[in-house]
């Protein structure tokens, strides 16, 4: 099987519950780690903002007719606290850009 045959592919736990639609496919020196579907991995695909449901790849029990079967409950990710401003920017200051000379 290839990972284009992943893509797309509807992901049901084996209770038949439909959790939606593989949109990225994670990997780690080449093997595959996790699945990320539903609909809010289409925004994470897209923007990278991390949202869509992280499935990793040993709850995945069979995949037959375009269609993977997972674990009856599968993890769910876990929600980040929400803080005012991101990590990445907390208590640093952009240096000021010096006059134009016009």
């Amino acid at each position: 099987m290839r990972l284009s045959g992943l893509r797309n592919a509807c992901v049901r736990t084996l209770d038949g519950e439909r959790l939606g639609r593989v949109h990225e496919v994670h990997a780690e020196g080449g093997r595959i780690v996790a699945l990320i579907c539903g609909p809010a991995s289409l925004l994470e695909r897209l923007t990278g903002k991390r949202g869509g449901r992280r499935i990793p790849w040993e709850c995945v029990r069979r995949i037959a007719d375009g269609e993977i079967f997972v674990t009856p409950d599968p993890p769910q990710r876990k929600r980040a606290k929400s803080a005012s401003a991101s990590r990445s920017r907390q208590g640093t200051r952009r240096p000021s850009a010096p006059p134009s000379k016009r």
